[in-house]
């Protein structure tokens, strides 16, 4: 399960990484705020875009 979490956390601390030292004191709140965002995207993508997908392909 920490693997998981981790793996899923790699790409907001890299978009953050972009945008923000690592040295700062903001970048976790900002790589937080990320990882809310992209949290959010996935559970909308699971509960919208995905069963709109599975009709689609069902003849």
């Amino acid at each position: 399960m920490y693997l998981i979490a981790r793996l899923l956390l790699i790409v907001p601390s890299v978009i953050a990484g972009w945008f923000v030292s690592k040295d700062d004191v903001s970048y976790w709140v900002i790589a937080f705020a990320i990882a809310l965002v992209f949290i959010v995207l996935t559970i909308a993508f699971e509960l919208y875009v995905h069963p709109r997908l599975r009709r689609r392909r069902e003849p």
